[in-house]
């Protein structure tokens, strides 16, 4: 066994409602993301939201060199990181790597039932541009980003609860399975956010055998609860109602104050106490 000579935070992340406020901004978590860079901690925002999507706020983070995408089912490093894997870097210079089931192969049997069977329901595949910004209140180039799909399909199901069970029944039979988020349903492989975090985890392993990864996970949602459990320290982000998640994990932490606010206090003084 390779003896640890150091010790590290590695901090994975939900981005809404966690590390970003309901305006995507993070004010409030500015100063414990510069501590985190100060002391050479890695920060990984693990989302929902797609690689594009992704990519775009790693750049302006300036420190993100690892993303995990669409609840677990893309993890992408970019090429200039240590834990950077094998593989050809894309025109952004990240190094994708899908796990699970491809959104065509979702499709194609999502689809495929709707056309035999008649179930009521769109999604992101179903619709334009202008549609998605009506559906989601995105800008134009942020829903253009977020239909950059590449392992899940959100959508609206307009059927009855009784045509939902049969017809997840059917999908489930593929290996695919659905997931609440606060407005949408998303078809996925069978992958999740502990998953994702689990490979990036993994990749930081490997570069820094001598390093003994402390990995603190912040979320807010019953989407985390997997990812919150499997961490080290979680960090549960209340909503003005209160938690909405409670994982199962003996270094828990609640924050005290909702988004981008409770995600900086909470993650200094983990550092201060590191």
């Amino acid at each position: 066994m390779t003896q640890k000579t150091t010790r590290k935070l590695l901090v994975v992340t939900d981005l809404d409602s966690s590390l970003l406020d309901e305006d995507y901004g993070y004010d409030g978590a500015k100063e414990a993301i510069r501590e985190l860079k100060e002391h050479g901690f890695p920060l990984v925002p693990n989302s929902s939201k797609t690689y594009a999507e992704l990519r775009f706020l790693a750049h302006e983070l300036e420190q993100c060199y690892a993303v995990v995408a669409e609840n677990g089912g893309m993890v992408a490093v970019h090429k200039e990181s240590v834990i950077a894997p094998e593989g050809e870097a894309d025109a952004f210079g990240y190094i994708p790597q899908s796990s699970g089931m491809s959104r065509q192969e979702i499709l194609r049997y999502a689809h495929g039932l709707r056309a035999s069977e008649g179930y009521q329901f769109e999604g992101f595949s179903d619709w334009s541009v202008e549609q998605v910004v009506e559906h989601t209140g995105l800008s134009t180039e942020s829903a253009r980003q977020a239909m950059e799909r590449d392992t899940t399909e959100p959508i609206l199901w307009r059927d009855t609860d009784q045509e939902w069970e049969v017809f997840m029944a059917k999908m489930q039979q593929h290996g695919v399975k659905a997931l609440r988020g606060g407005r949408f349903i998303h078809l996925m492989g069978p992958v999740d956010k502990a998953q994702g975090m689990q490979k990036v985890t993994e990749l930081y392993q490997q570069a820094e055998p001598t390093t003994e990864w402390v990995v603190v996970a912040v979320g807010d949602s019953a989407n985390d609860k997997a990812m919150l459990e499997a961490a080290d320290i979680a960090v549960v982000i209340p909503h003005a109602d209160g938690p909405r998640v409670d994982p199962n994990n003996s270094h828990r932490i609640d924050a005290v104050q909702t988004g981008s606010k409770g995600w900086g206090e909470a993650i200094s003084n983990i550092i201060k106490n590191f």
